[in-house]
């Protein structure tokens, strides 16, 4: 075929017809799934529309699916956990401040944001503002092709992190966050109740920052076996609700001086508490109960501290990314599994029945 012969560059345009149209994940009713598609209007003023390359699914996505979750309830277009590439800004012609992200900026989702005016936005604590909006609830989330926001919900990602790793961002955020408000030393003996993605995060952050004993446990060998893989100091596997009775030989008689709970159920919480040495600190990672029991006399007479954990702040981001560039995260059989965006819903049935065998599951818009 000659160069005249070939069609002209409009059918490449409209080969990508169903590429620009929208598509998403929506959570229409507890455990109801429903793919929609829809054509692309223009980016609101001020805002930016990001190509989505990959989202995450976590403990909070299906606690949200399910209907459990305390606050969140469907409809929902659900997905936080996300990275994708700049496409479109759309320009406010009042706004002022920085320059907006180029089209082709990679760029990792920041889900809450807040009012910008009060006394917590102020200093920097937005997911801990009254009014905050968080993508992936209140604004739609990453389950889709495309994702449109405020530019203060992206983060200009380092190009030094790996693309595989890159969905990964937001969960270890997660973990840098509970972390620091654990406020742990060198001389702590740390216990992480769940070696789910978060547990194992926590678990590395720890080792990484040189805390000196650092064990993590969990009913699934499975899991147990990745934390290992990806080189967690010590594992534990429990049978019942005591894990320091089968973890004796790594955390002292006592009780460890900080316990993280990254399950969050009621009967985790309560073994955090208890697992926690006098004058220690428990620390809720994983989404609590809207309603919560826990022994009045161990906190107060023992001067534990129970500590909540909303989220993260940005420049837990920013130490995430830092820690992924540095290796934290080896590459190893089993580290994620990925599927295209329309199996979003076969994904949830089956995440609702078992645990994941993958450190991280992710959907690729499709």
């Amino acid at each position: 075929m000659s160069p005249s012969d070939r069609p002209p560059p409009l059918a490449e345009k409209d080969s990508r017809a169903l590429d620009i149209r929208q598509r998403q994940v929506l959570v229409t009713a507890p455990r109801q799934v429903a793919l929609v598609e829809r054509d692309l209007t223009a980016p609101p003023p001020g805002e930016v529309r990001v190509r989505v390359r990959e989202v995450g699914v976590c403990g909070s996505d299906l606690k949200m699916w399910s209907g459990e979750h305390a606050v969140l309830k469907p409809p929902l277009v659900l997905g936080h956990e996300a990275w994708g590439v700049v496409e479109e800004h759309a320009v406010d012609p009042d706004a002022t401040g920085s320059a907006p992200l180029p089209p082709g900026t990679p760029v990792v989702i920041v889900p809450p944001a807040g009012c910008g005016a009060c006394h917590n936005c102020s200093r920097g604590r937005e997911q801990l503002c009254a009014r905050m909006r968080f993508v992936g609830g209140q604004i739609d989330g990453a389950m889709a092709r495309f994702l449109t926001v405020p530019p203060r919900h992206l983060l200009r990602i380092d190009p030094q992190v790996p693309e595989q790793l890159r969905v990964m961002i937001e969960p270890l955020a997660v973990a840098v966050h509970a972390v620091s408000r654990a406020r742990v030393g060198a001389d702590d003996q740390a216990l992480v109740i769940g070696a789910g993605p978060i547990g194992v995060f926590c678990a590395l952050v720890l080792a990484a920052q040189g805390v000196g004993r650092v064990v993590v446990t969990d009913r699934n060998p499975l899991r147990l076996d990745l934390a290992r893989r990806l080189e967690v100091p010590h594992r534990v596997r429990t049978t019942t609700t005591r894990p320091l009775v089968a973890g004796g030989d790594h955390i002292r008689s006592e009780g460890a001086d900080v316990v993280f709970d990254c399950v969050g159920a009621q009967a985790t919480i309560a073994q955090a508490l208890a697992e926690t040495c006098r004058g220690g600190r428990a620390v809720l990672v994983g989404i609590s109960p809207a309603e919560l029991t826990v022994d009045g006399v161990a906190l107060q007479r023992g001067e534990r501290e129970l500590i909540g954990v909303q989220m993260y702040r940005r420049e837990d981001f920013t130490r995430a990314m830092g820690l992924l560039t540095e290796g934290l995260v080896p590459a190893v059989d089993g580290l994620k599994h990925s599927r295209p965006l329309s199996q979003a819903a076969e994904l949830f049935d089956e995440l609702a029945l078992r645990p994941s065998s993958a450190l991280k599951e992710s959907l690729l818009p499709d």
